[in-house]
């Protein structure tokens, strides 16, 4: 646990916008790993942790320096390669050498599609998208942190207000009155943004909202409660919406503190699955899971 992230966790005043951590990739890691012990996924959560790990690394040696450009893109991408070393495998190896090899246009439009949760058409560069989704977090967090965020007009959104990519889940904490508080949370920079607690954040949908769990897979979902909107029966929720179809992760840091959204998504990524046979699709986007990913 670190100072400056449990003070942005903890306080009482809602906030409409919380940057991110200075810490915030190596609390991923220590969520990754503690999330991954007796997890049928154990080896692919330390995967994500080394990268984590790798990641805080790759922040702290450039927090101070001008990130923005394709060329420091490039070089965060070799930086994490480097670090993860035998980490890595041969197919991944190949993934990053190409796509390190790619001009600044090709790898600013691959990163550009990433951002959005698009998957490389090319199989070839399929195993490195997650370094380079990795590679543009660091980015983003850098920048992010860079700036005064103060001044930034907050109006609720399906984008960060920060850095306008996707959210990877949403985020249930504590607020002044006691009651739960939700924040969407970026997919790229980890900021995270005031939302309306019972809302689909694809389609702005506030009726017709289902949660559902892994622990209770069984079951039928429980019926909509307006005045206990978020008696949520699991730190990870799936809130799917019977307008669009869509679904989004709902981790709640009142059943567990430690609760990270990057990582608590992963980690239940089963029910992102139940989620699809039942006719909803995935709206978070995760940057260390891309779908097709060999």
């Amino acid at each position: 646990m670190f100072i400056d992230d449990l003070a942005i966790q903890d306080t009482a005043i809602p906030q409409p916008l919380r940057p991110p951590g200075q810490q915030v990739f190596t609390r991923r890691a220590e969520r990754l790993r503690t999330l991954a012990q007796g997890h049928a996924m154990a080896d692919f959560l330390h995967c994500c942790a080394a990268i984590a790990q790798a990641q805080q690394a790759c922040h702290d040696s450039l927090a101070e320096q001008a990130v923005n450009s394709t060329a420091c893109l490039r070089d965060i991408l070799a930086r994490l390669h480097q670090a993860l070393g035998q980490a890595l495998g041969d197919g991944s190896h190949s993934a990053i050498l190409c796509l390190l090899a790619m001009d600044d246009d090709a790898l600013q439009a691959l990163a550009l599609s990433l951002r959005a949760g698009t998957a490389a058409a090319n199989p070839a560069l399929q195993a490195g998208l997650p370094l380079l989704g990795a590679a543009l977090q660091v980015q983003a967090v850098i920048s992010a942190r860079q700036r005064d965020l103060g001044r930034l007009q907050h109006t609720e959104s399906d984008h960060c207000p920060v850095c306008h990519a996707p959210p990877v889940a949403s985020l249930l904490r504590r607020g002044d009155s006691g009651h739960a508080v939700r924040y969407a949370c970026c997919s790229q920079c980890a900021s995270e943004w005031h939302v309306t607690r019972v809302k689909c954040l694809g389609c702005g949908n506030t009726r017709q909202l289902q949660y559902r769990s892994l622990a209770h897979r069984d079951a039928e979902p429980a019926a909509a409660n307006h005045k206990q909107p978020h008696q949520h029966r699991a730190v990870q929720e799936a809130e799917c919406c019977d307008s669009c179809h869509g679904e989004l992760k709902i981790v709640s840091t009142l059943l567990d503190p430690l609760a990270e959204p990057f990582a608590d998504d992963l980690a239940s990524l089963m029910l992102d699955m139940l989620a699809g046979e039942a006719g909803y699709g995935r709206i978070g986007v995760n940057p260390y899971f891309i779908a097709g990913d060999s």
